[in-house]
């Protein structure tokens, strides 16, 4: 009797213990993690940007407690990389500190090339968004969790749009392009798959951390290239609105090598940018120009025919269908650029 009463004590004294292990959460590692951007120069053919950065790691870990060693937290991974190579984070570790007791700080630095998505609707106004995504690659979001040192990035007093930027990114003195903003952001990484291996889980979340950088090109540049040739080759077509309505040849002449001319400078823009499946904001640029020469043609035409009837009231007319032409024209390019920007 005695030794079962002690038996049922022993168990009611372990039950809290026995309680809090059953219920406890799992403790996971929280990572800041900072990232200074040297340089970024964009390959808008390849979907690619090159660049070099700096980056740290602070976290705490009591690896007697947590079980996860610092290899293991560091053992970090570009989603988005090229090339990059396997636990290639850790051979860019340039300095390893103990801050104080299990607290660690970890600084590397990065040379590479990561892709990115390119979006030309809007080119020559586009604005490209390019991204570094960093997770861990052995830690899932329920052991390891990442956020921006945002303490580091307050006190180096950088407003807040353009955090990670180096001077050199901000003061940058390329013509076709600037940086105009940086986000960064805490997502995450989700995997529909166990990869083959029945111990892994079917989904499995992993917390990542991006810094989105937002790429303006410069418009300034692009008006020699693009809008001052064409704007010549429109003012070819123009000069038909100011010719007798008998030179119908010479109107013919004005307006076929105008159309020519367009589509040979359309093909050469069009060969500075990758394969795309979609309408870009220059091609109805380009459009609104093909449509403006088609109408000078059959306004000619009009004109021609009806300056040739003979009747006073009609040349009248045709003269009437000139001078409406001269304002009609520039108002309609002019209107489309506009529009086709909005």
């Amino acid at each position: 009797m005695l030794k079962k009463f002690a038996l049922t004590l022993s168990c009611l004294l372990l039950l809290p213990f026995f309680a809090q292990l059953l219920f406890a959460k799992e403790e996971k590692v929280k990572v800041r993690f900072g990232i200074y951007i040297k340089k970024l120069v964009p390959d808008y053919k390849e979907g690619k940007f090159n660049t070099e950065f700096y980056w740290w790691m602070i976290f705490d870990n009591d690896s007697t407690k947590t079980g996860i060693s610092n290899d293991v937290i560091t053992n970090m991974e570009y989603v988005n990389a090229v090339e990059f190579p396997i636990e290639g984070f850790k051979e860019e570790i340039q300095e390893t500190r103990e801050i104080e007791k299990n607290k660690f700080y970890y600084t590397g630095f990065h040379q590479g090339a990561f892709y990115f998505n390119p979006d030309f609707r809007m080119y020559p106004l586009d604005i490209q968004t390019l991204k570094i995504s960093i997770e861990n690659s052995l830690l899932p979001g329920n052991q390891f969790e990442i956020s921006a040192d945002t303490s580091s990035y307050i006190n180096s007093k950088q407003s807040r749009h353009l955090w990670g930027f180096s001077n050199d990114l901000i003061t940058n003195k390329n013509e076709s392009y600037f940086f105009s903003k940086s986000d960064i952001e805490i997502g995450k990484g989700v995997y529909n798959s166990n990869f083959g291996d029945p111990e892994f889980d079917p989904i499995s979340v992993y917390s990542r951390i991006d810094t989105t950088i937002k790429l303006n090109r410069s418009f300034v540049p692009y008006i020699s290239k693009l809008l001052i040739p064409l704007m010549i080759i429109l003012l070819l077509v123009y000069f038909v609105f100011y010719l007798p309505a008998e030179k119908i040849d010479i109107a013919a002449g004005l307006t076929v090598t105008s159309l020519l001319s367009a589509i040979a400078f359309q093909l050469a823009v069009s060969g500075e940018l990758p394969d795309i499946g979609y309408i870009i904001y220059i091609d109805k640029i380009f459009y609104t120009c093909y449509f403006l020469i088609a109408i000078t043609m059959a306004q000619a035409l009009v004109t021609f025919y009806l300056d040739d009837s003979g009747v006073e009231s009609q040349k009248l007319k045709a003269k009437k269908i000139d001078l409406a032409f001269r304002f009609l024209f520039p108002f309609l390019f002019f209107a489309a650029t506009i529009i086709f920007a909005i």
